[in-house]
């Protein structure tokens, strides 16, 4: 009785998709997660009011975000990457004018809240694909007795 020529047992868990996609929407969901804590420790420890500076960086990045809001076809992920590039819009405009940092702190949070419920709608999604594509393998149809 070799392993490989065993059908799988009932309960074996597999992924109906090819395993370099599936490997790489893993890394994704890690690095998502990743940047959610990430970001939820700079809210808790006070490290989103810091000053706003206007980079490049932060266009190019709005500009990609909201080019993935209408290129996905889901209406969750299209939530998710407006609240991003409206996140990164937002700091591009306050780092223009000159505001109170008191106002400048409040748009950091509003931000920071932003970007975390976008993370959450993010690995959510992963994680329905992933329900999408795992499946249950059937139970294993052995010796059946008619007696």
């Amino acid at each position: 009785m070799s392993p490989a020529g065993q059908t799988p047992r009932t309960g074996d868990f597999t992924i109906g998709s090819n395993w370099i996609t599936a490997t790489g929407m893993a890394f994704l969901f890690a690095f998502v997660a990743f940047l959610l804590i990430w970001s939820i420790r700079d809210l808790w420890f006070d490290k989103v009011g810091q000053r706003i500076h206007v980079h490049l960086y932060y266009l190019i990045g709005a500009a990609y975000f909201f080019l993935f809001a209408y290129s996905f076809p889901s209406k969750a992920l299209k939530v998710a990457f407006l609240l991003l590039g409206t996140n990164m819009t937002s700091r591009v405009v306050l780092g223009y004018f000159s505001t109170s940092p008191s106002v400048q702190h409040s748009a950091a949070v509003a931000g920071s809240v932003a970007r975390q419920l976008a993370y959450i709608i993010i690995l959510f999604e992963i994680a329905r694909w992933f329900r999408s594509i795992g499946r249950r393998s059937a139970p294993l149809n052995s010796e059946t007795s008619d007696s």
